[in-house]
Parts: structure tokens; C-alpha cells; sequence
């Protein structure tokens, strides 16, 4: 039976699927922090941590648990009794409902996501990112000038109809290397020990260094929409 529990500020739900083997890839499991969160359409955030459905490169996923600019502006999850640990290449993967809005072209409908983690979940260290548009004041929709973001690169694998590891290539989303953290400080011991918690939150609402103000978002967006979120490898760590 799945567990709730329910307070002012925080969600705990705990997925009912089994779990896996230790040290193999598999996808965060509770939610620890989901501010707004409700039982309405897009608004349980038992849908981040059910499995991966992609939408494909034309087609966001509609298994998504929404996160908006106002009251529902980040989700925390972990992995249940584990602890994810940096190896060689990517260590995290988050599946989003990014898609490209023609079959030929170079723009994509995004979201974009400032991914963080901790280890104790009151340290927080947002993985490395850059918003490269020429110009950082207007939204852009091409996925290269969104560096180290989520939310911006569309979803191909789905655990019911086309099921691959999440690491692959071929699975879409946007993956992070802890190797790609500075040495030193919170980031340094992460780095080296790996991580708990991760949290995602819109971009829109995370100020850019090289403006002063908030990334832009696509004037249609309504904020991301979050699909799952994998670690390649883990341990024990009750």
C-alpha cells in the first residue's frame, strides 16, 4: 500500500513499485517537498515518481506532475533508503514534456529548470547552468542556448510502449554529470559523496547572474512539467 503523509509544508509520498536492485539506475521514488500540491488534474505529485511515459519529439507527456510560476514553483524527491553517487559520467537524468514544435525545425517548446541537490536536504547546490541566448533578457527556443538546464530536451523513452534505459542516448531528457560540480565547498563534498535530494525549480522564478532578473520563459508556458527523475547508481544509505 502506498504511504501519505500530509502537513502545511511539506508531501511525503512513497511509490508503490518494488525496489531494485542496489547500485542499478532506477527513478526517485518519494516526494519530500511539493508546495501546492492537490489532487487536481496535473497537481499530484505522484505522477513525477510513477514512470517515465515520453511524448516523443513531437508530443509532451501528459503523466506529468506540474509546476507552475506561482503556486507550485518546485518539487523535492529522494530515492528511498538510498543515496545516489557520482560516477563516471552522467549521474542524473530529469525527464520533462519539452517538444519540438515542427517536424524540421530547430525551435522547441521548453520549461526550463534549475535542477539542485543535497545531501541533507538543507544545503543546497544547483548543478551548473547557462542561459546563452544573445539576447539573456528575451526567451529563446533553441535547446542550445539553455546549458545545464532541465525541461528542455524532449522525452523518448516510455516505461509502457518504448522502454530503454534512461541513460541512453536515445531516452531523451537532460542529464547531469556531478563531475561537471567545483571541488571545494558543498559542491566539492557532493562531488564526492553524491546525494539525497534533489529539487527542481522553474527557471523563471531563479534569478540570472548576468542580468540581475529571472530567466525568461516562452510567454505560452505555464510552467514545467516533470515526467520522472533517474540516478544511474546508488547505495544503501537508510
Amino acid at each position: 500500500m502506498c504511504s501519505r503523509s500530509f502537513s502545511a509544508l511539506a508531501l511525503v509520498l512513497t511509490a508503490c513499485s518494488p525496489a531494485t536492485s542496489l547500485d542499478a539506475e532506477r527513478l526517485a521514488d518519494v516526494v519530500v517537498d511539493a508546495p501546492g500540491a492537490s489532487s487536481a488534474m496535473f497537481a499530484d505529485p505522484m505522477l513525477a515518481i510513477d514512470g517515465v511515459r515520453g511524448g516523443g519529439l513531437l508530443m509532451g507527456s501528459t503523466d506529468v506532475y506540474s509546476l507552475d510560476y506561482t503556486d507550485r514553483p518546485s518539487l523535492v524527491v529522494r530515492w528511498s533508503g538510498r543515496r545516489v553517487t557520482n560516477q563516471p559520467g552522467a549521474d542524473l537524468v530529469v525527464f520533462e514534456n519539452a517538444f519540438r514544435i515542427s517536424q524540421n525545425g530547430d525551435a522547441y517548446f521548453m520549461d526550463p529548470i534549475v535542477v539542485s541537490v543535497s545531501l541533507d536536504g538543507t544545503r543546497w547546490v544547483e548543478l551548473p547552468h547557462r542561459y546563452l541566448a544573445s539576447d539573456p533578457t528575451m526567451y529563446s527556443r533553441r535547446i542550445e542556448d539553455w546549458e545545464g538546464f532541465a525541461g528542455v530536451t524532449p522525452v523518448l523513452v516510455n516505461d509502457d510502449t518504448s522502454p530503454m534505459s534512461y541513460f541512453d542516448p536515445m531516452a531523451g531528457g537532460d542529464a547531469f554529470d556531478l563531475d561537471e560540480l567545483p571541488e571545494g565547498g558543498d559542491a566539492g563534498e557532493i562531488r564526492a559523496n553524491g546525494f539525497r535530494f534533489v529539487r527542481m525549480t522553474s527557471a523563471s522564478l531563479v534569478i540570472d547572474p548576468s542580468t540581475g532578473a529571472s530567466y525568461p520563459h516562452d510567454p505560452f508556458g505555464n510552467g514545467p512539467d516533470i515526467d520522472g527523475i533517474a540516478a544511474r547508481a546508488l547505495v544503501s544509505d537508510p
